[in-house]
């Protein structure tokens, strides 16, 4: 039979099956980046990574493997559908599906401190800002965004947000590679960013830094200012004010882009994705885990997706009406951030 074949110039190759529900087995870097964001060497040190936590004690009730429960959680947090489709891609039910995702995310959200932290020499952090527009001293910017959510059984009123949906209010604040350095996912949509920022860690801890402080975060004015937050001026009227608020927006902006990237590439968190179905505690997990994912990719130089957005998160924000009167207010009462501000206006944004 071979020999007829090769009489007619034909070899027939044997066909191969392979296992659609094993994608790790047939697809290159490139599928897998776009289907699950990362590549195959991140996916297996996160299958390492993550093992301990994942492991079933024994096979009896037919566990998933740990690369399974992985595959099936950075699925859905790349697509953000239906948790039926991502268990008919993996051969798998929907409550698996659910079941992966709260795994992963607990697992993930448990090590966000190795990968979501102030790095301790913030020389480059303070180098890498200042080179994009010059404004000195940046050790990082700080802002707001709206993850929406199905309605929650309890206290429903409270997680609607400016824009009329339920969501959870997440604070996060990034270095100038949009590697976030504190993320915050845990307060309703209704708390405002000011609200959030005065009962975080990192308040806390750059109020007791004083004068040991290497620099300050930038924010919007919807936080108020301070010795080491430092807003724009509302009304500018000299040169230097001007110059001021325009380098401020420039370097500020890279809150918006890590933003805009942390959502594209986990579509999970995107508003064009529906939303997060599962009870806040569970989609504060989810969004933490997505940002650790975030961090990790960029850490590995794992390519962008192609449709960045970098004003996305302002979808869920709306205006600022009642912060920045919240934020005035505070530049009355806290005049030693007005000085600091006003003295590196004066010594920085001067033209001579």
């Amino acid at each position: 039979m071979l020999a007829i074949a090769h009489e007619h110039g034909r070899i027939h190759k044997p066909r191969v099956f392979r296992d659609r529900t094993q994608p790790l087995d047939y697809m290159d870097d490139d599928e897998l980046i776009s289907r699950y964001r990362l590549p195959r060497e991140c996916i297996m040190e996160l299958i390492e990574l993550l093992a301990n936590d994942l492991q079933r004690p024994s096979m009896r009730s037919n566990a998933l493997p740990v690369s399974t429960q992985v595959l099936v959680a950075l699925r859905f947090y790349a697509t953000g559908s239906m948790q039926r489709v991502t268990g008919d891609v993996h051969g798998v039910s929907q409550s698996s599906v659910s079941r992966c995702v709260t795994a992963v995310s607990t697992s993930l959200s448990g090590k966000a401190s190795k990968y979501i932290h102030f790095p301790t020499d913030q020389r480059t952090v303070i180098h890498d800002f200042h080179s994009i527009a010059g404004f000195p001293n940046v050790v990082g910017c700080v802002d707001g965004t709206h993850i929406p959510i199905s309605a929650p059984h309890t206290n429903e009123n409270t997680y609607v947000c400016r824009k009329g949906f339920h969501s959870i209010n997440v604070q996060g604040i990034c270095d100038a590679k949009l590697r976030f350095l504190n993320v915050v996912a845990k307060y309703p949509g209704s708390s405002h960013d000011s609200f959030v920022w005065r009962n975080s860690a990192i308040y806390q801890f750059m109020t007791q830094q004083g004068s040991q402080r290497q620099g300050w975060l930038l924010g919007d004015s919807g936080y108020p200012l301070s010795p080491f937050l430092m807003t724009p001026l509302t009304n500018p009227t000299t040169p230097a004010e001007v110059l001021y608020n325009r380098k401020h927006s420039q370097t500020r902006n890279t809150i918006e882009r890590s933003f805009g990237l942390l959502k594209m590439r986990f579509r999970c968190l995107h508003r064009t994705g529906g939303c997060l179905q599962s009870p806040p505690s569970t989609c504060a997990k989810i969004i933490t885990a997505c940002t650790v994912l975030h961090n990790i990719c960029i850490d590995k130089s794992v390519p962008q997706p192609d449709d960045v957005d970098d004003e996305d998160h302002h979808d869920g924000d709306g205006d600022h009406s009642h912060d920045t009167a919240t934020a005035h207010n505070n530049d009355d009462s806290n005049n030693s951030g007005g000085r600091v501000r006003q003295r590196l206006i004066e010594r920085r944004f001067t033209c001579s």
